[in-house]
């Protein structure tokens, strides 16, 4: 570990769930631990052997934005937009004042496994009931994976990088790593950093649905369908939402006298190069990237007390990331407290490392 690199804080949250938006009402939903998830009424489900989602119910986006900022974006770049605004009023970060990162020293990084696809599937049902005079004008700047991050830097008039991440479930996580690197490095003083997805039309949870992938044993008893490490366990269950967070170099939050909740210490990523769907039984890459990330933060395995896991609550991912957390820690692995809280966000794929790491 370099120890010239800049030390980075995590000063604002700005996370959208289906237990809270805001940084006190998802701490509230957390400490309150009732399920949100249930039958899905954003479409007819019926079709579909699984039937349950963790949807976002009380969003109204004028309550956010102006009705014509609405109207032009899709729900995806929405909830990048909001939660960028949440995480920096709560790190009470505004650009370019005294004492605060300049606009160009501050950049955006916003992973999404899917992007706009339900706003796509949605401007494509109308082209073919009415044509293409019928399609949105905006749908080719709305569905792309880089609107949510174009957007809110458009909206903010920051001009640091800009990186979209579309790294399937890991997408939130890298980009925070890649904003991490990019604050220690000196290019940049501050990020806003994390996920955001927006999963639940027809076509998009239909796609898991065929793979097998979703929970489908518990759509009459939904608040109890996901299950992370329980021997019931038969699938995640989709979600949507999205956690963006305000990173700082040490010495720029000093500077205008922030507050930390946390440090970012350290980040690595590898790839299982196995399969597309399913992860390698053994763990040996995951456990890999988090022993990694250890020795990246200079932090010995002893020193952990408490993992926030992945935790799908799939058949085998679950028993990947037990393995690949004691491949990781070693004997600490066998001890060290592990939770996972999608039962109470569900799992919005590009959003759920971003929203794991707000917990």
């Amino acid at each position: 570990m370099s120890e010239q690199r800049r030390r980075v804080w995590i000063t604002g949250i700005g996370p959208i769930t289906a237990i809270g938006t805001g940084r006190e009402a998802f701490r509230a939903g957390l400490r309150a631990g009732v399920s949100p998830i249930k039958r899905i009424d954003r479409f007819d489900p019926s079709p579909f052997r699984s039937q349950v989602a963790a949807q976002i119910d009380d969003f109204e986006p004028v309550a956010w934005m102006p009705p014509k900022t609405a109207r032009q974006l899709d729900r995806f770049s929405q909830f990048g937009l909001v939660a960028g605004r949440l995480a920096l009023d709560d790190a009470g970060l505004r650009p370019g004042e005294a004492g605060a990162a300049s606009p160009d020293r501050i950049g955006i990084y916003l992973g999404s496994a899917l992007g706009g696809i339900a706003y796509a599937e949605e401007q494509h049902e109308r082209y073919l009931e009415r044509g293409i005079k019928a399609v949105a004008p905006n749908l080719a700047l709305a569905v792309f994976g880089g609107a949510a991050p174009a957007n809110l830097g458009i909206a903010l008039d920051v001009r640091g990088p800009i990186l979209s991440t579309a790294n399937s479930c890991a997408s939130g996580a890298v980009a925070i790593g890649e904003a991490l690197g990019a604050i220690r490095s000196g290019e940049i003083d501050a990020a806003i950093a994390g996920g955001a997805e927006v999963p639940l039309s027809p076509l998009a949870f239909g796609a898991f649905d065929i793979i097998r992938a979703l929970s489908n044993g518990r759509n009459d008893e939904a608040e109890h369908a996901c299950r992370p490490f329980d021997a019931g366990r038969d699938g995640f269950v989709m979600g949507e939402g999205a956690s963006l967070l305000v990173l700082e170099a040490e010495d720029a939050a000093r500077a205008r006298g922030a507050e930390p909740y946390a440090e970012v210490m350290g980040y690595a990523a590898t790839s299982d190069a196995f399969h597309m769907v399913q992860p390698r039984a053994d763990g040996r890459e995951a456990g890999r990237a988090a022993a990694e990330a250890l020795t990246d933060a200079g932090v010995g395995p002893e020193e952990i007390d408490w993992v926030s896991a992945h935790a799908s609550s799939t058949p085998l991912g679950d028993i990947a990331e037990a393995r690949a957390i004691v491949l990781a820690l070693g004997e600490r692995g066998a001890t060290v407290p592990v939770s996972g809280t999608k039962a109470l966000s569900g799992h919005p794929p590009g959003a759920s490392g971003a929203i794991a790491a707000t917990i």
